[in-house]
């Protein structure tokens, strides 16, 4: 009923043309989720959580590979001319191979501080297993994106199907053979995404290379991306800082823990990165084509909806912690049923921090967005080492917790703030 609804939705918007996106992500998000169960249960809670601490840092420069590449091309690539489109994508191949040679050199660097510094979370001898799996993945992430800025999103889905339906069975092929750990992990993760990203480049468009181009793009990109990084940036630490403050005190097990909790209410990413894909435009439809009163409406509705469901998915989960964590992750993991109960309820939080920034996305009007994610930052650089040195993992998901609620008090105020300006500008001509 719940998919049923949720297609029928997206049909009325776009003539189906989002289906192929939300299969896409329910592939991606369910072989993540099935990836990781299978990893904790054989990595044990402490060599997954060093595998946890060295993914968060293929997810970080993914996010600034988001700010400075694949928005500014999802924005302005469908906009070329026929005659433009090979020198302009050629131009932002350049950049993306550039942006990954620069990350894997970052990451290197940053690797070798870390085991310097924490030898507790074990991560020596990563080096090339980790910088091989994030420069396939920002290669075979950068192709999907691409396949979505053209309106070619079945070829997306391919892309995904052929990356993560071949990981699975060559991770469970290993972890049979009882030869997995966290580089060989990483290693698979690599060679199939490097492959899906081979097969995605025999349906990328000829392209051409020219400098002024390059140059052009490059200055047109910076003027959308100038704001994006840093946004990216803060939105990643704010709330990345206390996972990561929990193993500088408590060893590579705390990030086990808290990356198994968030996988399984991870499944709500399916519809959460959905709606994330429809609300905001079709909320900016309503605006322009039925007013205000009928777009914010229509939030309410998908707040409602929603909300419902997912209240009952996170209470589901809340009611028996510590029997879902022994079902998807062995006994290992059952102790720690609080953390997952907190986990809920962040993510339950995090649904209603979408619809309002979706609101402020159709105003045009993404200030408060920044300057929350700024007030986050602070936040979580005060209170981050605090928390968790005091109150251990649950310190860190109230922290966590707390910056949610910051997060949906500023952009609340903020989107309360916009609409009441709009409508005293629609009355004032009238008095």
């Amino acid at each position: 009923m719940v998919s049923m609804s949720l297609r029928r939705a997206i049909l009325r918007l776009s003539g189906g043309k989002e289906l192929s996106a939300l299969c896409d992500q329910a592939l991606v998000s369910g072989a993540n989720f099935a990836t990781n169960v299978i990893l904790a249960r054989v990595l044990g809670i402490r060599e997954y959580g060093v595998f946890a601490l060295s993914w968060m840092a293929v997810l970080f420069v993914a996010s600034l590979q988001w700010a400075f590449i694949v928005s500014p091309m999802m924005s302005v690539g469908p906009k070329q001319e026929e005659h433009e489109r090979p020198f302009y994508y050629g131009a932002v191949f350049v950049q993306e191979i550039a942006f990954a040679v620069l990350s894997v050199v970052g990451m290197l660097l940053v690797l070798h501080f870390s085991s310097s510094h924490f030898p507790q979370w074990n991560i020596q001898g990563l080096g090339l297993p980790l910088s091989f799996a994030a420069f396939s993945y920002l290669l075979q992430d950068f192709i999907r994106r691409y396949f979505f800025s053209v309106g070619r999103s079945k070829f997306a889905l391919i892309a995904d199907a052929i990356s993560y339906l071949t990981q699975l069975p060559i991770i469970l092929l290993y972890a049979h053979r009882a030869s997995l750990s966290s580089s060989v992990a990483l290693w698979i993760i690599g060679a199939t995404s490097l492959a899906s990203f081979l097969v995605g480049w025999i349906w990328f468009e000829p392209i051409k290379f020219r400098a002024t181009e390059l140059k052009h793009v490059s200055v047109r990109h910076w003027k959308i991306s100038r704001w994006l990084a840093p946004s990216a940036f803060m939105q990643w630490s704010s709330g990345n800082l206390f996972i990561v403050a929990a193993p500088v005190y408590y060893g590579a097990a705390a990030a086990a823990v808290l990356r198994a909790s968030q996988n399984i209410v991870g499944v709500a990413h399916i519809w959460f990165l959905g709606l994330d894909n429809v609300v905001p435009a079709e909320a900016a439809r309503r605006i322009h084509s039925q007013g205000l009163d009928a777009a914010f409406h229509y939030i309410k509705q998908i707040v409602f909806r929603w909300g419902l469901i997912t209240l009952a998915f996170v209470s589901i989960v809340s009611l028996r912690p510590n029997f879902w964590l022994n079902l998807v992750y062995g006994p290992r993991y059952a102790g720690y049923g609080h953390i997952l109960q907190l986990y809920a309820l962040l993510y339950l939080m995090t649904f209603f921090a979408g619809p309002l920034r979706a609101g402020l996305q159709a105003l045009e009007y993404t200030a408060p967005i920044f300057w929350c994610y700024s007030a986050m930052t602070i936040f979580s650089l005060a209170f981050a080492g605090p928390f968790t040195r005091w109150l251990g993992l649950t310190g860190a998901m109230l922290g966590m917790i707390a910056n949610q609620f910051l997060f949906q008090c500023i952009v609340g105020i903020g989107l309360v703030l916009k609409v009441r300006r709009m409508r005293h500008d629609l009355l004032s001509p009238q008095m």
